[in-house]
């Protein structure tokens, strides 16, 4: 063989391992790329000597003396391509504030999208600025804060993997200024340190992420955890805010006396209110903070939305009030669905009905590797309701990165008796799951126990949950025996075992307009008695569903149900269905617009079988903001049924005026009617926040039957007066 043809020979081997080899890196590179994309980042923080004027302007010698952070890169839609347009961010401090000055260039900045102005208000669909601080650097917590071209401040507490618990009813200490410009906008944040939580300790390392929205590209960029399964909310790949050194949390007090006057007028009888009362919030270290109540009011809380029930299990109501709001994800007790160990509206509701809240206390934050909560409230007697007193601690221990084992205690007494429950959970969270991938396993168990109550009182709930960009999925097992009834917590059903296993596919394809596809093969829950037999079930199956680059989406699905209730049960007026075994398929499509858009809603028809009958409903949602002052919203629920020889329909509407004076003061009117109650509710709120952390309140409440011919029920009229002093 010569040697002309042995390199012949060889030649398409070696290429082959070449080439091979190539496909090998570019795939690895591939793979890389959104872990490069979140390698850790450091942004400093620059210490100033004189504080910074907020006016929302950057051009103060302190801040021009800093050199920006500018190297920010696209999440949406393209994670890892260059930003539309330059960002740049800058942050300062002094012994009391943190200071963050965000420039946001564009060239065209009369299409900046700027509609929204109220606290708390949906500037998601607007341009916006949002920061994230994980101050205990443990990234298992943060504080989420965001604001738009118009100055709106939007703030929240994030727990849980990948931030999932967002509560957005917590209303933070701080401010901010924002300014169009002709090049861009600008945002101004002051943040006092008394705001967070944090260890004591000569030099701090947070962890800090930013994201700007570019809403008419529908572009979001991000300074780090960019790429696949990354992304703004995944705070384990955040970067380091550094450079702060030598400061204190502080110990404040902050007092919020406040008094309530108003009148109640209910069929020709007439009601007069005059009450004082305080909230109190002490840092009892840097990490734990004390509130306190004393005679109790929520006057300003809008009223719940009233709905329809056509299954045979309770409804849940979202909590409210503000007391119970900051922190409450500490207290989370994962049963599966709704059912949960702890249900802070068990305090001070009973029926529907407002029981009056004496005083309380709760206690929430963080010593060494302990997350605790604490929470002890006393009702007063009203009716057939006792004087009650409530307690419930939590304590969750740190594992690993961001995992944890934790307890969970209630109390309730009064003179009716007691009862109590006690529950355990673990949690594994992790984001490196084969490279980059995300995987969480859980596992609770918990018992009740009250006076003459059964042994039979045990729930569970075990799940592993696979969270990912391209593929989602989750399998689960729930179980909760007859007997088991926390009375200080929430659940829909007992006496039932259940298997919950669901799949989602959603590659992003960028093509002909479409952003990425979603495929669900399988959605599915199987609820079995506890002699094992079928209660009922749920499989969903949704062969497409589309997210366009315009920020729309449509989807379509097909559901088999089934159920078998052992006796019979009332779903409207007196329309029963009948104790027995039913299988039925249903038939749906969705659609849902940019919220960007002047006009944006979303709609979705199913129709198909219902129990032995058939059922079409609809549902829909709209809302149009005439200006960045003015906004009307509504919503519809509607049901045609036809069962048991009989045909009737259910309808709920709601509808809401906004008018947004400033930032800092707002009004609105709220209307809600359905045709089971035959009963309108018209709530009108006007709040200005003469500074932060203060409020006025004007509430007018109008309660309308519309059986027959219209009469008013009741009639509120509340007036409320916050204001915080910090000593």
């Amino acid at each position: 063989m010569n040697s002309e043809t042995h390199f012949k020979t060889h030649q398409p081997a070696t290429v082959n391992k070449v080439k091979s080899k190539l496909k090998l890196l570019s795939l690895l590179m591939l793979l890389m790329q959104p872990i490069l994309s979140a390698q850790a980042k450091n942004i400093n923080a620059t210490r100033i000597a004189a504080s910074i004027k907020l006016d929302g302007h950057l051009t103060e010698p302190a801040w021009q003396s800093v050199v920006p952070t500018t190297d920010f890169l696209q999440q949406e839609p393209i994670p890892g391509n260059a930003p539309s347009f330059k960002t740049e961010a800058r942050i300062l401090y002094d012994n009391e504030n943190i200071y963050i000055g965000i420039m946001c260039y564009d060239d065209e900045p009369e299409k900046i999208i700027a509609r929204e102005m109220k606290w708390d208000g949906f500037i998601s669909a607007d341009d916006n600025i949002k920061l994230i601080f994980d101050t205990f650097d443990d990234n298992r917590s943060a504080y989420w804060f965001g604001t738009n071209p118009l100055g709106a401040k939007d703030d929240a507490l994030l727990t849980g993997f990948e931030m999932s618990s967002f509560n957005e009813d917590w209303n933070g200490v701080w401010d901010v200024e924002c300014k169009i410009l002709e090049n861009g906008w600008s945002a101004e944040f002051v943040f006092p340190f008394s705001t967070f939580k944090f260890y004591d300790k000569e030099k701090q390392s947070w962890g800090f992420n930013i994201l700007r929205a570019i809403r008419r590209k529908n572009e979001e960029v991000l300074w780090t955890s960019v790429g696949q399964n990354l992304g703004f909310m995944k705070i384990s790949s955040a970067g380091d805010l550094v450079g702060i050194e030598n400061i204190k949390r502080g110990n404040p007090v902050y007092l919020k006396p406040y008094f309530t006057a108003g009148a109640q007028f209910i069929d020709g009888e007439s009601k007069y209110k005059h009450e004082p009362g305080l909230d109190l919030k002490y840092g009892v270290t840097e990490t734990l903070s004390l509130d306190a109540t004393f005679n109790t009011d929520f006057a300003q809380v809008e009223s719940d939305r009233a709905k329809i029930n056509l299954t045979r299990f309770p409804l849940f109501f979202p909590e409210k009030r503000e007391f119970f709001l900051e922190g409450k994800k500490t207290f989370d007790f994962n049963l599966g669905g709704n059912n949960t160990l702890f249900y802070s509206r068990r305090i001070g509701i009973s029926n529907g009905a407002e029981i009056p809240i004496l005083a309380g206390a709760k206690l929430v934050g963080r010593v060494s590797d302990f997350e605790i909560g604490a929470i002890d409230m006393q009702t007063a007697g009203k009716g057939s309701e006792p004087t009650t007193n409530y307690g419930t601690a939590r304590v969750k221990y740190d594992l690993f990165n961001s995992s944890y084992v934790g307890v969970l205690a209630t109390n309730k007494v009064s003179e009716k008796g007691s009862s109590n429950s006690f529950g355990g959970d673990i949690n594994f969270s992790f984001d490196d799951f084969l490279g980059n991938q995300n995987l969480v396993v859980y596992s609770a168990i918990a018992k009740t126990n009250e006076s003459g109550g059964s042994k039979d009182s045990w729930a569970g709930n075990f799940f592993v949950d696979f969270p990912n960009d391209f593929v989602d999925t989750y399998l689960g097992y729930r179980f909760i025996q007859d007997g088991f009834n926390p009375t200080m917590g929430f659940v829909s059903r007992r006496g039932f075992k259940q298997l919950v296993y669901n799949l989602s596919i959603s590659p992003r394809i960028h093509a002909g307009g479409i952003k990425r596809l979603d495929f669900v093969p399988v959605e599915s829950s199987f609820y079995y008695d506890n002699n094992g037999s079928l209660e009922s079930a749920q499989i969903l199956f949704s062969p497409l569903g589309i997210v366009f680059e315009s920020g729309d989406e449509i989807g379509f699905g097909i559901g088999r149900t089934f159920d078998r209730p052992n006796e019979d049960f009332e779903i409207f007026d007196t329309t029963k269905v009948k104790a027995g075994r039913y299988w039925y398929t249903t038939y749906g499509c969705g659609i849902e617009t940019n919220p960007s858009r002047t006009i944006f809603g979303e709609a979705e028809v199913i129709t198909g079988g219902f129990y032995n009958g058939t059922n079409t409903s609809f549902e829909a949602m709209a809302s149009v903001t005439l200006t960045k002052h003015f906004t009307l919203s509504g919503d519809l629920a509607y049901n045609k049924i036809k069962m048991n020889n009989n045909s009737f329909s259910t309808s709920e509407v709601g509808a809401r005026i906004t008018y947004n004076i400033s930032t800092r003061m707002i009004s609105s009117v709220f209307a809600q009617w359905n045709n089971e109650l035959n009963e309108a509710n018209i709530n009108y709120r006007f709040n200005w926040k003469p500074n932060i952390g203060s409020d006025v309140y004007l509430v007018l409440n109008q309660l309308l039957s519309t059986e027959g011919k219209i009469r008013s029920k009741d009639f509120a009229v509340l007036a409320k007066v916050v204001w915080m002093i910090i000593i």
